[in-house]
């Protein structure tokens, strides 16, 4: 459900402004209502500042996992001299990466020329002989150049020769035999001094390393609460940024959006203060924000539907509507009575230590597992074993009661066939609820000519003889579903214009219920696919382990693990995914959702 907004307008004496704006802050409750869209420099530094921030904290949360727990103490303890130490630790280790990069191409060009001084070969070049450094593919390389040539083979490596060539004449060509070698000009240092300086700077990075490894294990709990400054700090300069001067300054103005369920408390007080406000409800073309407000069940599934959008202010919260469908198409698709099992205990596990802001996801995970546990116990599948095909003896009974593959199918296709239906009625009471009565008899013509065509349907199929199927009974549904589809469609339009745009609304929701329709079918394709994988799983066990007794068994508990590891995880993956495109594309759609709501973020201090 969404809770309704109401616009306060709030006018405040300019002395009382900074006063008003701390205890609106601490009350945390009104959603400052935006005039101006393209913030001050200020501001957009400020945003700039957070993301950075946030881009940090992540990047430490992943190191943390990998780094071990130390007792050194934090040098810092301010967030804002913990954040400049980072980006100097971070401009450093660049520095010293490029560094180190240079360092070791230096050192690959020097190895194949062993260690030598170049303060000698310096003497020597002063003395009137010149080396020339010289390199071919070990095939060009003749062994005869040595004798014929002042030519002295250094070392062969990864298919190439290199040599020197000593001469006492700087202007002296290279002999024609030598002509097609490539001639290298060797870096200034030692191969020695290079190696040095490369364990050095190696050094140097593993202790920045280090550093960002301490901040990573004791310091993101400051940065967070930095960040939150941060915010708070951008939230009062926004609210300033949309405060309205009134009366050559002295009054403010400040309008703000206030649910329905906190308008009590900032009413209370803004009368003790004696500030003039006036309120009134949220018009449909205004956007206000918003506020979702569900029962336990269906306020599990709110983060679900933030995946996709908000819905518009003027139109109905779908999640409680969507949130059994999910719930149901997740436990097809996973399909495994063993698996929902898992799911349930890992969760109910884990809840205890977990977060609390992280425990209704845990919750919803449970319900998840659970839906999975009845789709398994229909299907009889546990841990990938068909308990249709091979029950053990306290479920020999109860066998022909699991559904089969075919069943299965049909049960999709119903299904779709209910949440399409359940989506139209949706659209319709949002038609009404937005323009009135009036906009909604094509959506009503539609449901009626569905819902009367497939019950006379079933009911000719019981009494063949009956003719009920196009019978005068079903006529009489069919022209009135065609009236509200082709001619009453919309109430503002000639009625020749509501035939035209009613033939091609035909023709689309034809092409377009089949379509949606058809799309339902990769539950069953989803948990007909994880069945088997853990069926072949199942026999890979049994089939690849030896007959070593103790052995035997331990390659059969690994590949279970492993094979139902993985299925688990693909599945799982699968059956949260295609569940979300069937609501967000198929059940939106027919539901006519339109979306694009902004969240209610009250102006209120860092919590």
């Amino acid at each position: 459900m969404i809770v309704p907004m109401f616009k306060y307008s709030f006018l405040v004496f300019h002395a009382d402004y900074d006063h008003f704006l701390e205890h609106l802050k601490e009350m945390g409750v009104a959603h400052i209502l935006e005039h101006q869209e393209e913030p001050t420099t200020e501001m957009q530094d400020l945003y700039r500042k957070i993301s950075d921030l946030s881009k940090t904290i992540k990047t430490l949360e992943s190191r943390k996992k990998h780094t071990e727990e130390t007792d050194h103490p934090l040098p810092e303890t301010s967030g804002e001299a913990l954040n400049e130490r980072i980006r100097d630790i971070e401009s450093q280790l660049e520095q010293a990466r490029q560094h180190l990069a240079t360092l070791q191409k230096e050192e690959k060009q020097l190895e194949p020329w062993g260690h030598f001084s170049k303060e000698d070969v310096e003497k020597l070049e002063q003395a009137g002989l010149t080396f020339r450094y010289l390199m071919c593919s070990e095939a060009k390389y003749e062994k005869d150049w040595e004798e014929k040539y002042p030519v002295e083979l250094i070392s062969e490596s990864e298919g190439f020769s290199y040599f020197v060539f000593l001469s006492d004449s700087k202007s002296n060509e290279l002999p024609e035999e030598l002509a097609e070698v490539d001639e290298i000009t060797l870096p200034g240092d030692n191969l020695d001094d290079v190696i040095k300086e490369i364990a050095s700077t190696q050094e140097k990075i593993d202790k920045l390393n280090q550093d960002l490894d301490l901040i990573a294990f004791k310091g993101i709990e400051i940065l967070e609460a930095y960040q939150k400054e941060l915010e708070e700090q951008l939230s009062e300069l926004n609210v300033r940024f949309q405060t309205v001067d009134e009366v050559e300054g002295k009054i403010r103005l400040i309008e703000a959006w206030v649910p329905e369920v906190k308008m009590d408390a900032i009413e209370k007080w803004v009368d003790q203060e004696d500030i003039y406000y006036i309120k009134e409800p949220a018009k449909n073309h205004e956007k206000p924000p918003i506020l979702l407000k569900n029962n336990r069940f269906a306020r599990l599934f709110e983060p679900v539907s933030k995946l996709f959008s908000l819905p518009a202010y003027v139109e109905l919260d779908m999640t409680p509507f969507f949130a059994p469908f999910f719930m149901m198409f997740f436990g097809f698709c996973l399909g495994d009575a063993g698996y929902g099992l898992l799911l349930v205990l890992a969760a109910t596990l884990y809840k205890p230590k977990a977060q609390k802001n992280f425990r209704p996801i845990l919750t919803l995970v449970q319900f998840l597992g659970l839906a999975t546990v009845i789709f398994g116990a229909i299907t009889g599948t546990f841990f990938g074993i068909n308990l249709m095909e091979t029950p053990p003896a306290f479920l020999t009974d109860v066998r022909n009661m699991f559904l089969d593959n075919d069943q299965m199918f049909n049960l999709a296709l119903i299904f779709g066939g209910i949440q399409i239906l359940f989506g139209m009625i949706l659209k319709a009471v949002n038609q009404i609820r937005q323009h009135g009565i009036g906009y909604s008899f094509a959506t009503w013509g539609w449901f009626i000519l569905i819902v009367s065509s497939l019950v006379f349907y079933y009911l000719d199929q019981k009494s063949p003889d009956s003719g009920l199927l196009f019978g005068s009974a079903h006529m009489a549904f069919i022209i009135f579903a065609a009236l509200g589809i082709l001619v009453f469609n919309h109430p503002k339009r000639n009625i020749f214009v509501n035939i035209g745009a009613g033939l091609w609304d035909t023709y689309n929701r034809v092409t377009g219920v089949v379509g949606d329709l058809l799309s339902y079918i990769r539950l069953f394709a989803l948990g007909l696919a994880s069945a088997i994988l853990g069926r072949v799983f199942n026999q890979l066990a049994f089939d690849l382990s030896p007959d070593v007794p103790v052995l035997g068994i331990l390659i059969t508990l690994i590949i279970l693990l492993i094979g139902h590891g993985i299925n688990i995880f693909m599945s799982g993956l699968g059956s949260f995914v295609h569940p979300l495109r069937l609501t967000f594309v198929e059940f939106y759609k027919n539901a006519g959702f339109i979306g694009g709501g902004k969240e209610y973020k009250p102006f209120q201090k860092a919590q």
